[in-house]
Order: structure tokens, then C-alpha cells, then sequence
């Protein structure tokens, strides 16, 4: 059967190309590319679709179309979408292809109180390998910081529309603003202290990318770009989990800074991830040394559990299913 991965044709995140880069890597043979949010309108020939990551952004056009073969590795179900996705025939779907390999602790606890079987699996991008993306000994150098903070500042809602909803949640924001800031440029200063020690340089990005500027194929480019530059660093720190999980695969030592993600949306996506990376608030670096920082080996059991739960329905390349 014709192996598929998750595309992201409107995402602004390159955390979300990350997730489909690990499986494709993984893969032996070049697969098909599926909207995540439109699975259910997929017509094309039966294809073994690898089901990792966030899910989902339009819940109502769940469960997929019956000719998607979902295996189920690294999936987080969102609290935006529970309640959609787990109606009586959402819960049909899991269970027909359980058991599900949960990214989070809050999905498996999600999913087993509705009856369905999971497993924690860790992120598919734990999978990643250093020598697929830079020269043998390439050396490291520098500290990047990336997309830390970005969601302490308020969002505001598109009003092309008008929308009475949209008016209401930026006036909300509005309202925050004040306080939200003045958290923000305190974590900020506290970070910028922090780096103001180390005898390193220091070098900063974004995770994000606007959508109106970079087409898909280019943020796919864009996403391998930051996948290289955290495979070069001597450390990183960031509070995105597509920058941390991938530096942990990389061998990149790495701290989570999980300021401004209080909410449960946010983070339920965090549980059982401390068990790869250190997450911590920006007021709590100064107990860190960034010298005293050494790569994680706690993801090699579970990569050894997704390549062997991946193997019995598709095709790995040649040796990449052994550690």
C-alpha cells in the first residue's frame, strides 16, 4: 500500500512540516502528502497513512476517508478539538486501528477514558538523525534561542470580517495587553541576563513564517533550514516542542522555557515531555549552566518502539529501524 504523510498547505509553523520531515525520513519510499484538516475528502488510491501530531485545526471533517490506513504514532489530540473528534463515531474510528501511539500523557489519559487502547510513544520527530542533515563532524558552535516567548504577547483575531466573536476576543486582549507585557519584557530581560553570561554566541529565529510570503514548498525548505541550524548548535533553548524534540534527537542540549504556556491548550501538549528535555520558567534559568547541559539518551527506547510499531505496516528505509 502507497505510504502517506501529513502536509500543512495553510500552517505558519514550521513545527509542522518538522513533523513531516521525521516521517519521511523514515520511509524507503517517497510518500503521498494528505491535508491534515481534510482527510475526510481524500478519493485517491488506499494509502498507510502515518497519523503524527496535532490534531486538528477543522475537527469536524473527522475521522479520515475509509481509503486512509491510519497508523497511529506520536498523535496528540488538542482540547480545541476533544469534543468533535471523540463523538461516537470518532470514538468508532480510534477504536477500529487502536492501539494509538500518544504523543502526550494527556492524549493517552483522553483517549482511555472513552475505552480506546494507547501506548506513549514520544514525538516521531525523536526519530530524526543528525547525519541526514549535516556533514560527519560538523562542529557546533553558539546558543540559538528560538521562539521563545512569542505567545506571552497577546493575538489578535483577523476583523476582515467584522465578526462579532473576533470583536469581543481582541477586545479581551485589549484589555490584557498592560499586564501580558509587562510578564513579557520581564521574562525577557531575565532571558537576556541569562545569555549575557555565557561565553557564547548567541543567535536567534523564529519558528514562525508568514504564510503570505513563503508557499508551501518553501517553508518545507525553511523548515529543513532550521532542523540544520539546530543540528550545528552547542545548545538550544526555545518554547516550541518542534525546536526542543528535534534538538533531543540531534543531540543538541536543550531547555524549555514553558513561559506564557499555562493554558491548557498549550499545555496538555507538554505532559510526559519532561522526560526528553528540562522545561522550566525564564525566572528559573539562573539554576541552570549551560555548560553543565548534556544530550538526552531518555528518547532512544521510544524511538526503538516507534520504528518497530512503524515497521509492521510500512516500509523503513534500509537499517533506519535499528538504533
Amino acid at each position: 500500500m502507497t505510504p502517506a504523510v501529513l502536509s500543512y498547505p495553510t500552517s505558519n509553523n514550521l513545527g509542522d512540516p518538522i513533523q513531516r520531515i521525521a516521517a519521511e525520513h523514515l520511509l524507503s519510499e517517497t510518500p503521498k502528502a494528505l491535508d491534515r484538516d481534510h482527510l475526510d475528502r481524500y478519493q485517491g488510491s488506499p494509502v498507510r497513512l502515518v497519523m503524527n501530531g496535532w490534531f486538528m485545526e477543522c475537527p469536524e471533517h473527522w475521522p479520515p476517508a475509509k481509503n486512509i490506513h491510519p497508523v497511529f504514532i506520536s498523535f496528540h489530540l488538542n482540547p480545541t478539538a476533544a469534543s468533535a473528534m471523540l463523538s461516537p463515531k470518532g470514538i468508532a474510528y480510534f477504536k477500529a486501528h487502536q492501539p494509538i501511539g500518544c504523543r502526550d500523557y494527556y492524549t493517552q489519559t483522553l483517549l482511555e477514558s472513552h475505552g480506546i487502547k494507547t501506548f506513549f510513544s514520544g514525538c516521531l520527530t525523536l526519530t530524526l538523525r543528525r547525519e541526514r542533515l549535516v556533514a560527519p563532524k560538523t562542529p557546533r558552535s553558539g546558543v540559538l534561542v528560538l521562539s521563545v516567548h512569542e505567545r506571552m504577547l497577546p493575538e489578535w483575531k483577523s476583523l476582515k470580517q467584522q465578526s462579532l466573536k473576533a470583536l469581543f476576543e481582541n477586545a479581551v486582549q485589549l484589555a490584557k495587553y498592560p499586564f501580558k507585557y509587562i510578564k513579557y519584557r520581564k521574562a525577557k530581560n531575565q532571558l537576556t541576563t541569562f545569555l549575557s553570561q555565557q561565553d557564547l554566541p548567541i543567535h536567534y529565529a523564529s519558528q514562525l513564517v508568514a504564510t503570505d510570503q513563503h508557499n508551501e514548498a518553501e517553508r518545507h525548505l525553511l523548515a529543513m533550514e532550521q532542523l540544520v541550524n539546530i543540528a550545528q548548535a552547542a545548545y538550544v533553548i526555545t518554547s516550541r516542542i518542534h525546536t526542543a524534540l528535534p534538538a533531543v534527537a540531534l543531540g543538541t542540549p536543550v531547555l524549555f522555557l514553558s513561559d506564557g504556556l499555562e493554558h491548557p491548550n498549550q499545555s496538555s501538549r507538554l505532559k510526559g515531555l519532561d522526560l526528553f528535555f528540562p522545561i522550566l520558567k525564564t525566572a528559573n534559568l539562573k539554576q541552570y549552566a549551560l555548560k553543565d547541559l548534556k544530550p538526552s539518551t531518555a528518547h532512544h527506547p521510544y524511538v526503538a518502539q516507534m520504528k518497530d510499531q512503524l515497521k509492521t505496516t510500512l516500509k523503513l528505509r534500509e537499517n533506519d529501524h535499528k538504533d
